[in-house]
């Protein structure tokens, strides 16, 4: 058994710091039950939460929304439970959103570069959500997984995962246009010589679409061949005039820039 005078010099060290512990383990227990409402003070102002519950760490928003070059992107009930220990390495981050159908699910993490990185993603969502983004003119469901998506301040800088896009569209003002169902594997790295590819596969329908699109640090390639009774539809082939090249089967989309 220890002898008490062993023990004196923790004895004392306690009671000449009993405050200070006392302190911090007080703004600790503060911090930890931090309400939720606390984070709309730290908001962008494009992005809105409402009916928050829950704390700093571990709440909910029945409601929440971005807004996108004056469009709002509905993100709809969000999740969230936040580890801070792990802030600055590995995913401290867990966040689920849903919106009726479209449903986005992640561990997230940022490093002290500024690198955002996103693991077991998972997405599905209707491809008129994007539009607040992008002017498509195409519909269907966007689904799919990522083991990994690394975003930097200049852009996208790794993925790797699949989506699908499922009963796809052409949305024309003379009607729809059925197209098909797809696959799209993405891979690599835009630091890497080949870059991040992105293969598009058909697994059904009138639209048959071959081919990739690859993205690098500052410039990116499409090259796609497209076949089927979709492409050989005048109509289809002149909504698609600008951007491909007409063959004898259908056309081919290809494309080169700079970013």
């Amino acid at each position: 058994m220890p002898r008490l005078g062993s023990r004196v010099p923790e004895v004392n060290w306690l009671i000449r710091h009993h405050r200070p512990l006392a302190v911090a383990l007080l703004s600790l227990l503060m911090l930890s039950q931090m309400p939720a409402r606390v984070l709309t003070a730290f908001l962008p102002a494009t992005l809105t939460l409402s009916g928050l519950s829950g704390t700093v760490w571990s709440g909910q928003a029945v409601r929440a929304w971005a807004m996108i070059d004056g469009q709002p992107l509905m993100l709809g009930h969000v999740q969230w439970q936040l580890q801070p220990w792990r802030i600055g390495w590995g995913s401290p981050l867990t966040l689920t959103s849903e919106w009726g159908d479209q449903i986005f699910n992640s561990r997230m993490g940022m490093g002290l570069s500024g690198l955002t990185v996103l693991r077991d993603v998972s997405v599905n969502l209707d491809t008129s959500a994007l539009r607040a983004m992008f002017p498509l003119y195409l519909g269907g469901t966007l689904s799919g997984s990522f083991d990994r998506i690394e975003v930097e301040q200049a852009g996208l800088r790794q993925a790797q995962g699949t989506l699908y896009l499922q009963d796809a569209i052409w949305t024309a003002n003379s009607g729809n246009i059925p197209l098909g169902d797809y696959r799209i594997d993405i891979a690599g790295s835009t630091r890497s010589a080949d870059g991040i590819l992105i293969e598009v596969v058909t697994e059904s329908g009138a639209l048959v679409l071959g081919g990739d699109l690859s993205l690098s640090m500052d410039a990116y390639a499409v090259k796609l061949t497209a076949t089927g009774p979709v492409a050989r539809d005048d109509g289809f082939r002149r909504a698609v005039s600008m951007l491909a090249t007409p063959t004898a089967a259908g056309f081919d989309i290809v494309l080169q820039g700079q970013l």
